[in-house]
């Protein structure tokens, strides 16, 4: 190609070519996508729900979805699967050495906190509204629970008993049981949909940790 043909090929006003998408504009477009798929499934469940409605959300053509997602149950799997991936409840260490009475409360509070949060508030509506479409959905929901509180829970009990603060107990029933008490607590929320203020979660939480520490406390 002559210097000539270059100048003449090149945009006359300065301004660049704009070519395809590159790599990450498609990650990125397709990630708004299930963004606003996840909204609207939550919302709306999945047969009130519209690939019109969520490319349009998306301000993306209805074709665009379809390149991307061959239907609404491939476009439902890929929500599930997003879900799966998003990090997980960060573990406090199974032994920091504060007293139980706080130790335990301060791990009640966090695990209230990380349940009542987007991502625990979503998996639990969609399980409850999609579970029996989607029966991936309720594992998705019950072992996220045990290995996100119940586990690290259990852990920290185990850890209290060895240190002479908690009695011989089965750590991972009682871990269970406080897990039952605290999701009663996020349901309530979750269906109101107004979150608990500040000072309410605190005071759940002390008195949880409370009504737990009386039946295992050491003697």
């Amino acid at each position: 190609m002559t210097q000539l043909s270059k100048k003449q090929s090149a945009p006359q006003d300065g301004s660049r070519r704009i070519g395809r998408p590159t790599q990450n504009d498609t990650k990125r477009r397709s990630e708004t996508l299930i963004g606003v798929a996840t909204d609207f499934f939550v919302e709306h469940g999945f047969s009130g729900t519209t690939i019109e409605a969520i490319a349009q959300a998306a301000n993306m053509g209805k074709q665009a979805v379809y390149t991307r997602f061959t239907d609404k149950e491939s476009l439902f799997s890929a929500v599930i699967q997003k879900l799966k991936e998003q990090a997980v409840f960060e573990q406090m260490p199974s032994d920091d050495g504060s007293p139980v009475a706080e130790g335990l409360r301060r791990r009640i509070h966090a695990i209230f906190i990380d349940a009542t949060g987007p991502q625990s508030v979503t998996v639990s509506k969609l399980a409850m509204r999609e579970g029996h479409r989607f029966p991936e959905l309720v594992p998705l929901l019950v072992e996220g629970t045990t290995e996100r509180y119940t586990r690290p829970l259990a852990a920290y009990l185990e850890a209290r008993h060895k240190a002479g603060d908690v009695r011989a107990i089965d750590a991972m029933q009682v871990a269970a049981m406080a897990l039952d008490l605290i999701l009663s607590e996020v349901s309530r929320t979750a269906f109101i949909d107004i979150p608990a203020p500040a000072p309410d979660v605190e005071g759940i939480s002390h008195r949880i940790a409370e009504l737990i520490l009386r039946g295992i406390a050491a003697d």
